[in-house]
């Protein structure tokens, strides 16, 4: 039998997005009696802004405070003084704010609502990483040159002068030996000055450099074809206890075909120093891949790579593992049953929008579901270059939550293969979400029903925000 083997590498661990183009983190929780949805809009550089919006369930939170502070380890339990979120005057459930986020990596969110049944306390991971350099205006270069060469000018003038009349009495004339001291003390000052202004330079592109090296950047791919097994692999990677594992899984893998009428979601398991898994039957095509790992920090990224496939008949999928094809968006499922969307009257980029779902039997009847990987429902969304992995709760990795509501346990306790309480199962959930721009989108949403995976798709235009 023919084997595929398709072969990742990483660049660097935190150069990948997590998820892709989509980058605000979108979350639904409970701050002890008081539910939040919560929306973080990460800035495009670090140290940047980022924007907090929290909207409340019910309307007895009188007050709200935000702080950010790093996820694990030294400073996540030493919080800065927090900030008071501003209530809206004309929606007094909505609150907002804005946070310094000062560094890379693995930061949290925590939010204290107080309100007339008590206090609580909410954690939202957040992944902090650079996804630009901002380029400094040709007006605003200019200016710091010109200011540059004035204080280079000035700074040469200043102890050219001081050679030539520190020695000097009132109204007595530099001498030639003065003379010759004022350009010696010319030469070896614009000296030193271009030095200065050299190493200067150098420092500025090492750090430009350096900040580069922070700035999200997509893995590199490269394919080879022998059969119906995938494998994934990176050069770091010999012990897999740098992953944690989301779901059970250390990996979840998605394949888009390009029309996205075909997606497979499987779970590539560790074998020897690589990654491995059995692909299904595919139609010959060009598929987009998106690799979701989180490290142990609870760091989540995505890689994203470029297939190019042949038709596949391979054996049938297994466990968590499932497909779904089709010539056109449904959300019908097997023996009559629907997965129905509520949709919003209008979808605008950059809102935070509920997206709700229900599913019911052939008779109208709610639904029986089973949990999917621990949660009621999983959802992929897939736009001109977006992809997002969500959960019932947000966009937020599993690990990386638990690890914000387990930061006051050991470090032991923490690396162990943590599990949530499962929340409960309804056939009615929704997703929050906001798209990050406008156009045209395919949402996957995925339930277990009488013990099969089952994929519903759905079609949506966003617009303008």
């Amino acid at each position: 039998m023919k084997r595929v083997i398709v072969v990742l590498a990483l660049l660097f661990a935190f150069r990948a997005d997590a998820h892709v183009g989509s980058p605000d983190v979108f979350f639904e929780g409970d701050a002890g009696p008081y539910k939040l949805f919560v929306t973080v809009r990460t800035p495009q550089v670090i140290p940047g802004i980022a924007d907090i919006e929290i909207r409340s369930e019910s309307p007895d939170v009188t007050d709200l405070t935000v702080v950010p502070l790093r996820l694990t380890g030294p400073g996540s339990e030493l919080p800065p003084t927090p900030d008071h979120a501003d209530r809206s005057r004309v929606d007094p459930q909505f609150f907002t704010a804005q946070l310094w986020l000062m560094e890379h990596g693995s930061l949290q969110v925590r939010i204290t609502a107080n309100g007339a049944r008590g206090t609580g306390t909410l954690a939202v991971p957040v992944a902090a990483f650079a996804r630009s350099t901002l380029q400094m205006s040709t007006g605003l270069g200019a200016l710091l040159a010109l200011l540059m060469l004035v204080l280079a000018i000035s700074i040469v003038a200043i102890l050219a002068g001081a050679a030539r009349e520190a020695t000097l009495e009132p109204g007595e004339s530099p001498a030639p030996a003065a003379r010759r001291r004022t350009t010696i003390a010319t030469l070896v000052a614009s000296a030193i000055v271009l030095g200065l202004i050299a190493l200067g330079n150098l420092w500025w592109n090492a750090e430009a450099n350096n900040y580069n090296n922070w700035v999200q950047k997509p893995w590199v791919v490269q394919t080879t074809r022998d059969g119906c097994t995938l494998r994934i692999s990176h050069q770091d990677w010999q012990d897999y206890d740098v992953l944690l594992r989301d779901h059970g899984h250390l990996m979840h893998l998605f394949l888009v075909s390009d029309k996205r009428d075909r997606i497979a979601h499987l779970h590539p398991e560790p074998d020897g120093a690589a990654f491995t898994q059995r692909l299904p039957s595919l139609p010959a095509g060009r598929y987009q891949l998106y690799a979701d790992i989180v490290f142990a920090s609870g760091f989540p990224i995505t890689g994203t790579a470029t297939l190019d496939l042949p038709d596949l008949h391979c054996d049938a999928l297994t466990g968590d593992d499932s497909t779904w094809a089709g010539p056109a968006a449904t959300g019908d499922l097997a023996g009559g049953a629907k997965l129905i969307f509520d949709r919003p009257a209008h979808l605008r980029a950059n809102v935070a929008t509920p997206l709700h779902f229900h599913v019911v039997e052939a008779n109208g009847n709610l639904a029986q579901l089973e949990p999917y990987m621990g949660m009621t429902a999983h959802a992929a969304i897939v736009g001109d270059g977006v992809f997002a992995h969500l959960h019932p709760s947000g966009s937020v990795a599993m690990p990386a939550l638990e690890l914000a509501q387990t930061s006051g346990m050991s470090a032991t306790m923490r690396m162990g293969d943590m599990a949530m309480p499962m929340p409960p199962i309804t056939p009615d959930f929704q997703f929050p979400y906001g798209f990050p721009k406008p156009g045209d989108y395919r949402i996957f949403v995925q339930i277990k029903r009488a013990g099969a995976v089952e994929t519903g798709a759905f079609d949506i235009h966003v617009d303008q925000p």
